[in-house]
């Protein structure tokens, strides 16, 4: 059985040094997360961070997310969600890449390239 920080390692403070927070379109919450959020947790332990998410917190209607974690898992995500929220067709392949494994450090490496394309793009 495994301890309640390996379950939980952002509980430990070593493990969380940066968090963002990001606010997305209820259609691109439930794109993520789920219906309900039920992927909420499988992505939470695969990428080793927390997420709390706050449904309606705009009065546009958005939710916001808050992503706490180490700097690597933390840059994937951002990645993963700003990617989706611009409709980039490799978002998916995160999405689902992040929802049936834990993400290995080769996984964490690869975000980089992604974040210059998205930057480039934005300006």
């Amino acid at each position: 059985i495994l301890g309640n920080m390996e379950l939980r390692p952002w509980a430990v403070p070593e493990n969380v040094n940066i968090s963002f927070e990001v606010y997305i379109e209820e259609d691109q919450e439930e794109l993520i997360f789920g219906a309900q959020d039920e992927d909420l947790q499988r992505i939470e332990a695969h990428s080793r961070t927390f997420i709390q998410l706050e449904s309606g917190f705009t009065a546009a209607g958005q939710t916001r997310v808050l992503v706490a974690g180490q700097l690597e898992s933390w840059l994937w995500l951002l990645c993963m969600i700003l990617s989706i929220t611009s409709d980039d067709p490799r978002s998916f392949e995160m999405l689902q890449l992040v929802r049936s494994r834990p993400l290995t450090p080769n996984n964490l490496a690869d975000p980089y390239l992604l974040l210059l394309d998205l930057l480039a793009e934005a300006s």
